[in-house]
């Protein structure tokens, strides 16, 4: 197909193109301009990058192939299963509720075999979304994609961090943070989040701190907004603290738990959920004590390669903010889930979370300023090398790592 163009009194007028052509002409341009754009050099490396860190993610996930504990070693499945039509209003129990009521965790009859398939969802979810973003904003250095990619608190750790919802309060956390303009739809997402589980409080000083990035061209909206959300959040926090509590007697509630997963019955210690949905913060303080021994018998020192990570992140981030004020801002809002260690003690879980935010809020302040690259970029994808970060177990900062060494070892 060919375009003629004439010119006449300094306008263009196309010629001698029949109507066909003409209807033809527009969706052709845009499905090549769009096929152009997905092929370019950078999407085809940057998807590339994902995959591969999504089939890293996998490996890491499904570790029962080589484990004693086959499936086992996913952990606790409690939390898919909890519904609020049985036990109440409960806290932690959103996410249960939601695939009790659509029916999904019936699909399967194991209900181990359906937390793997629900853990790879949301990880392939974190993954597209990811991936997406950042070949919408065109950030394309090689090694800013990598350190993300494979960061050893990300995508990776979700395949470690099995037994908790903590992929799923990273998934909420990165829509708000990355995608979610509207302001009631940002709230709606911290609600939720919420409800899935308290710790998601921690995550709300990164995503407060998002938002006002997005708003702070216009003061009267950003004071609208931030009034919006934080009301949201105390509403729905206010919720969780005095009225979700279970209401039925331990006992009760196990078997009712046992007939709902029979599989996963006295397989973990904390199997039925009963512990998290009825303890009491002063309960939960005990962590502290825990905090202090860890320190006293210098297991503290297991923490400093992600604590490390997670500072490194966050002085990249901070080259992006406008003045004093913004950087503190963010140094609070990165530290915050590290306050998490007051309540409990899965140390490295709180770091890979403040990491988590670090690359969250780099990723929407570099796509702002259209410029990704960074010196830290290239000691930040070294961190990778470590991945996945640990979990609950302090002692096992590479849990991966260690695992290997173990077996080679042993044999």
């Amino acid at each position: 197909m060919q375009w003629h163009f004439r010119v006449l009194s300094g306008k263009h007028k196309r010629t001698n193109v029949c109507l066909s052509q003409r209807h033809a002409s527009l969706p052709t341009w845009k499905y090549n301009d769009l096929v152009s754009r997905f092929v370019s050099n950078y999407s085809v490396r940057t998807v590339s990058i994902f995959i591969a860190a999504l089939c890293f993610a996998s490996i890491v996930l499904n570790r029962w192939v080589v484990t004693d504990l086959d499936v086992l070693s996913f952990g606790r499945v409690w939390h898919l299963y909890v519904t609020y039509a049985e036990f109440g209003f409960i806290r932690r129990g959103f996410v249960g509720s939601v695939l009790s009521e659509t029916g999904i965790n019936s699909i399967f009859s194991n209900e181990y075999v359906f937390a793997y398939v629900i853990q790879f969802i949301a990880i392939l979810l974190v993954v597209l979304l990811t991936a997406s973003f950042c070949i919408r904003k065109n950030l394309t250095d090689p090694l800013f994609v990598i350190g993300i990619a494979f960061s050893p608190a990300f995508i990776i750790h979700s395949g470690y961090t099995t037994g908790a919802l903590d992929v799923i309060i990273l998934l909420f956390a990165l829509l708000n943070i990355l995608y979610i303009r509207n302001v009631f739809v940002f709230s709606a997402v911290v609600v939720v989040g919420i409800f899935t589980h308290e710790f998601f409080l921690f995550t709300l000083p990164a995503q407060f701190l998002a938002l006002h990035i997005k708003y702070k061209s216009d003061k009267s909206a950003l004071m609208h907004a931030h009034f919006i959300a934080f009301a949201s959040a105390v509403a729905a926090t206010l919720c969780v603290l005095m009225f979700g509590e279970v209401s039925l007697p331990e006992a009760q509630y196990r078997e009712l738990m046992r007939l709902r997963i029979p599989n996963a019955y006295e397989q973990h210690p904390l199997w039925s959920g009963y512990f998290e949905v009825s303890s009491s913060v002063e309960r939960n303080l005990k962590a502290v004590h825990e905090l202090l021994m860890a320190t006293k018998d210098g297991k503290i020192l297991f923490l400093i390669p992600s604590l490390l990570y997670a500072i490194c992140l966050t002085l990249r981030a901070c080259r992006y903010m406008k003045g004093s004020g913004e950087t503190v801002l963010l140094i609070v809002a990165v530290a915050a889930p590290l306050l998490a260690c007051i309540l409990a003690t899965d140390f490295h879980r709180w770091t890979a979370m403040s990491a988590n935010l670090a690359l969250l809020l780099t990723l929407s302040l570099a796509s702002r300023e259209g410029n990704e690259r960074s010196k830290w970029n290239a000691p930040l994808a070294l961190f990778c090398l470590l991945a996945p970060f640990g979990s609950a177990e302090l002692e096992r900062p590479f849990p991966l790592h260690q695992f290997v060494l173990e077996q080679f070892v042993s044999f």
